[in-house]
Formats: C-alpha cells, structure tokens, sequence
C-alpha cells in the first residue's frame, strides 16, 4: 500500500497546487524551472563564443554571413555543415532584425520555447477538461528532447522554433494560421518540411476517430480539406521558392552528410539505439498504448497511417547525423497517442499511465546524440554549478 499511498498523495498534491485562478501559469513556470535545473543549457558555449580567444559556433558565424546576403553568403562551401543551412532563412532573418545581437535571439527561441510549454497546456486542458492530466502531460513532455532543446539549443539550429510554430499549427483553428506556422516552421530547417505530414496525420487520425468514419476514403479526403489544405499549400509555396533559389543562386548544392552511406557507417550506428529511446523516453509508453488501441478496436486504416507516419520519422532521422533533433519533430505522435487513450480509456487508467510516463521522462537523465555519435549530456544545474566553480578555482575535478 506504500506506492499506492504515494500515488494518491502525489495526485491530491497537484490538484491543490493547480487550485489557483492562473494555474495554467504556475504549471508552465514550474515545468520550465524543472526542466533547466535538470537539464541546465550549455550556456558556457556562448561564454566561449563571446571571447576573443574563445572557440567559435560556426553556425551563429555563417548565419551572421546570410545576414549579410542571403542569396550570396561569404564562406559557403560543401561537405560542411553550411550546406545544409543555405534554405533556412528565419534566424538570418531574426539576426538581420536585431542588428546581429545573439542574445537577443535567443531570449526569443526561450520565449518561444516556454511558448511551446503553454500551448501544450492549453491543447490538453481543452482535450481533457482536468488540470491534472493536462499537468502529468506538461511534465513529461517539458523534460524530454523536444523541449530541452528548445532551451539547450545556443548553436545556432533553431529547431526550437520550428517545435513552436509546428505545434501552434496543430492547435490553431484559423487557416491563415496554420499556413503562416507551418512557412516558417519550414524555413527553419528542412525537417520541419517532414513534419508537416505528422500534422496532417494528427488531424485526420482525430477526426476519423471522432467521426466514426476510419475508412480509407474517408481518411483520404480529410487529408486535402480544412486546415490539412493550408499544409499543402505551405508545401507547394516553400518548394516553389527553394527549387527556385536553388536553381537559379545554389546550382551545385546537394546534401553530402544524408542518406546511405551515413545511415550505415559505425560512429553513425551506434549512437541510433539510444536516441530511439532518448528522443521520447516514457512517452513511448503512450505510443505504444494509443497504437495498441487502434489494433484492438480493428480501426487497421487508422494503425497503418499512425505506424506508416512513425517510420517515415524513424528512416528520415537516421538519414542523417544529429538523430535527435530529427526525432524531436515526432512530437505530434505523443499528442495524437494521448488524444487516442483520452476518447478509449477511463480517467483512472489514462491517470496512471501518464503518471508513469511522467516519472520516468523526469527521472531520465537528459543525454542525446549531436552529431557523429558525439553523445552529450545535458548535466542538472548542481553539477553545472560544480564544473563552473571547478574551472574558476582551478580545481581540475571535470577534466
């Protein structure tokens, strides 16, 4: 009865701490403090950055070059990372904006990522009606890959952003919204452009569940109607625009860090396995349960889209170096599989089943793939704050 007891307690817990009039509010902080004090960003990069003598981001430095001319960049060669950043255009934009001031930037990406936070709240709490469930969910998703690294991310990639403006996709009711979201999650990185189809299958999962209509047809025309348009729409703009680009300022520019011969070298490999696991940690309970549930209720058109989609995730991340941030763009599964177990489950099981994804996506240390099998850890703000003061004195303890 001790776990049991804990359980309740935990439960009876939340439920006074989200009594208030602005409970949303207190929830959204309370999971932003929790998430930097155990995954706490590498800000000391910056530190370096800044310094004269410091190592450099070469990403923050070639942005800094399409600032100065997008369709003529200084420093753009193959066979480096810049190749891959030549159509993404929202930070050079964001850095031309505010006149090269870095800081500034990314006071904006955490904006966006605590952003990413709220909305998250908002779409569970219009899904579930209970401040608890919308609570266990805003736990677990704000200590795993897709929201740390919105705040961990001082590189320069910018996929915080295209977190953001997917999910403000995903959530809106407004067409031009979704269309303005889904143009800039695109120029932010080409992932973003894969994502676009985990939306669309979000939305017609939903309504075929909803509606009762989960034959093929069905789900077919719910693909090319309503807010799933603007999708394509999005699609037809951005491809339009980049084969124009391409074609007209980047004749030879090709992708030489993609496709086979990095999904099959060792370094590459090796670090696949823990990122399937790293990317999602508990949520894959809630994966797994909303596609066990699409099996057991014979809804096999609605399964295949929903393991169809998650395998294009899976092939698409492993195509290329940092697996992770690939993976990250997976989030509307999490959101589709707990929209699934809210319509098919009761609230006591829905309740335990996230509070157990919650315990283990807060009690899994934050470590990710970034490129080449370099495996990083995102330390709690203790042993950040022990390193810090190691390197001060002189201490020699983190070597």
């Amino acid at each position: 009865m001790i776990l049991e007891d804990f359980y309740q307690r935990f439960l009876a817990r939340l439920e006074h701490f989200l009594s208030s009039e602005y409970w949303l509010l207190k929830l959204v902080a309370c999971c932003v403090a929790l998430s930097l004090f155990l995954a706490f960003p590498p800000y000391t990069l910056l530190l370096d950055h800044f310094s004269a003598s410091g190592a450099k981001l070469d990403a923050w430095l070639f942005i800094h070059n399409q600032a100065q001319d997008l369709l003529h960049p200084a420093d753009y060669t193959l066979g480096v990372r810049r190749e891959a950043m030549v159509f993404r255009w929202v930070l050079p934009a964001l850095y031309y904006l505010t006149g090269g001031k870095l800081l500034v930037i990314l006071g904006v990406q955490f904006a966006l990522a605590v952003g990413f936070i709220y909305l998250l709240g908002r779409f569970c709490y219009q899904l579930f009606q209970n401040k608890v469930l919308t609570a266990l969910v805003l736990l677990a998703v704000s200590n795993i890959f897709v929201s740390v690294w919105s705040f961990a991310d001082v590189h320069g990639y910018g996929d915080g952003i295209a977190y953001f403006f997917i999910l403000l996709a995903l959530t809106s009711q407004k067409k031009w919204v979704v269309g303005l979201a889904m143009l800039v999650a695109y120029f932010t990185d080409e992932r973003a452009v894969v994502a676009g189809g985990y939306v669309l299958i979000f939305w017609a999962i939903i309504q075929a569940d909803r509606d009762g209509k989960a034959d093929f047809w069905s789900i077919l025309k719910s693909m090319f109607t309503g807010r799933s348009l603007m999708v394509w729409l999005a699609w037809v703009l951005y491809l339009s625009i980049r084969m124009y680009v391409k074609y007209t300022y980047f004749q030879a520019h090709h992708y030489s860090a993609v496709g086979l011969p990095v999904m099959f070298e060792n370094q590459h490999r090796n670090g696949i396995g823990s990122s399937l696991w790293t990317a999602f940690e508990g949520t894959w309970l809630l994966l797994l349960a909303g596609a066990l549930i699409l099996k057991l209720q014979k809804r096999n058109w609605l399964l295949l889209l929903f393991v169809l989609g998650f395998l294009v995730l899976i092939t698409t991340g492993i195509y290329v170096h940092d697996i992770d941030r690939a993976f990250g763009y997976g989030f509307p599964f999490i959101l589709l599989s707990v929209a699934i177990l809210k319509r098919h489950t009761s609230t006591p099981v829905l309740t335990l089943l996230l509070f157990i994804a919650m315990v283990l996506c807060v009690l899994e240390p934050q470590v990710f793939t970034m490129g080449y099998n370099k495996i990083v850890w995102l330390e709690p703000l203790p042993v950040k704050g022990l390193m810090v003061l190691s390197r001060y004195f002189g201490w020699g303890i983190f070597m």
